[in-house]
């Protein structure tokens, strides 16, 4: 041997010693072998499925309102429940002139938000109103009224054709005895502090996601809506729909400055509905555990393992020292061993992994939805980023589990090891 620390020779040594050392107790390798396939296969599949559960959350939360992101007065969220001009913007504001420059943005949506009573003549409720324009708001937000495929919204949304139209949310209808075709008063505040009243017909239902958003919502045209409070030409925030893979954070990174230079908020989705990243979060360290403990188990197999072929061995590592092997040889040896179980394991436990999430994607699994619809399919695909973290974490870890043991039999005297006598 020379000075190198693993010299071909020798390493093509360690690796057929490896190989052969490895079957020698075939019951205990291929336990071994199990725990580390098991662990890749669940963190595999556990994050590709949490990966597509929260891009249907992500992509709900766009198209039921929030849109990519959001524009608005300064004051708005110090005081969103107060009308004034302060809390709105005025038509033809520096935003809308960004955005119809940018060829980035698929749609953008004007919307006043207000609050009132309405009346169905039996019964009087609180309502929360957003004045919108329909054909707009459709584009940014296509999930808020739907009769198609995995929709029961009800009548149409509102448009042009009824001026006076209104939609309200399932619960709001349920509540007052309303129906499609039926009248009802709205009164709200004027900019002024005056009450006005307003009489509408509802010609949709809709079924928001949430019951209490339900009871509450009413949709009416945005001109409409200013003509109700009388706060004509301006809105209380205008909501963007980016294009098909326009990056949302890095285009809210790159157009904020944009926008507080001209005295306008800009908000990503993320931060305008924070509870879905905080759902993120959680769902994230749960799977994150799973994978730990799991890997944790490997690795802790592993550990045992080597032990045992160090015991095992003890007159082969006497051997080895007595014709020239160097500590960092037998060390070789061991972490060789563990390092194959590792991409044995590792590669199975990636291929069989990868063929159930593909079975999940052609199939579909069955989720509720967390923004009405019923039941939704989530469809995980694979990642090639994923399963080669994966991978590579299953390898580190047996090769770590094996460090121990494979310096414990790198430091025994060769005399001692003759005698079978490693501690």
């Amino acid at each position: 041997m020379n000075d190198k620390s693993a010299p071909p020779t020798f390493m093509s040594f360690a690796l057929r010693y490896a190989g052969r050392s490895l079957w020698r107790n075939k019951r205990r390798t291929i336990l071994t072998i199990g725990t580390v396939t098991l662990s890749v296969f669940v963190s595999i599949v556990a994050t590709r499925y949490s990966t597509a559960v929260l891009k249907i959350w992500q992509d709900g939360a766009i198209d039921h309102g929030a849109g990519h992101a959001q524009f608005h007065a300064p004051e708005y969220f110090k005081n969103p429940d107060v009308i004034s001009e302060k809390v709105t913007l005025p038509d033809g504001n520096a935003a809308v002139v960004m955005l119809d420059k940018d060829p980035a943005v698929a749609a953008y949506s004007r919307r006043l938000i207000f609050e009132g009573i309405i009346s169905s003549g039996r019964k009087t409720v609180y309502f929360l109103g957003r004045a919108v324009d329909p054909e707009a708001e459709l584009k940014v937000s296509p999930g808020i009224f739907s009769k198609g495929v995995g929709g029961g919204d009800e009548g149409e949304f509102v448009n042009t054709a009824t001026p006076n139209g209104i939609a309200i949310g399932k619960g709001l209808a349920d509540t007052l005895g309303l129906k499609l075709g039926d009248e009802a008063t709205l009164m709200t505040h004027t900019l002024n502090g005056a009450v006005n009243g307003i009489d509408v017909k509802v010609i949709g239902i809709v079924h928001p996601p949430l019951p209490a958003l339900s009871k509450r919502l009413v949709y009416m045209h945005l001109d409409q809506g200013q003509r109700s409070i009388k706060i004509p030409g301006r809105m209380s925030e205008l909501a963007v729909r980016l294009k098909p893979g326009v990056d949302a954070e890095a285009w809210v990174a790159a157009a904020k400055p944009t926008a507080e230079g001209a005295g306008i908020d800009l908000r990503g989705w993320w931060q305008i509905d924070p509870m879905i990243r905080e759902v993120e979060r959680i769902w994230d360290s749960v799977v994150g555990v799973i994978s730990v403990l799991l890997f944790v188990s490997a690795g802790i197999s592993v550990l045992n393992i080597v032990f045992m072929l160090v015991m095992e061995r003890t007159t082969e590592i006497g051997t080895l020292m007595a014709i020239g092997a160097r500590p960092r040889d037998i060390r070789l040896l061991f972490t060789l061993e563990a390092s194959l179980i590792g991409v044995i394991g590792g590669a199975i436990g990636a291929v069989l992994g990868n063929l159930y999430v593909l079975g999940m994607d052609l199939i579909g699994v069955p989720f509720d939805s967390p923004f009405g619809g019923g039941k939704l399919m989530v469809h995980p695909t694979m990642s090639a980023v994923v399963t080669g973290l994966v991978f590579v974490a299953a390898i580190l870890i047996c090769y770590i589990s094996a460090l121990a043991p494979s310096r414990k039999a790198a430091h025994v005297e060769p005399v001692v090891a003759f005698r079978g006598q490693i501690t």
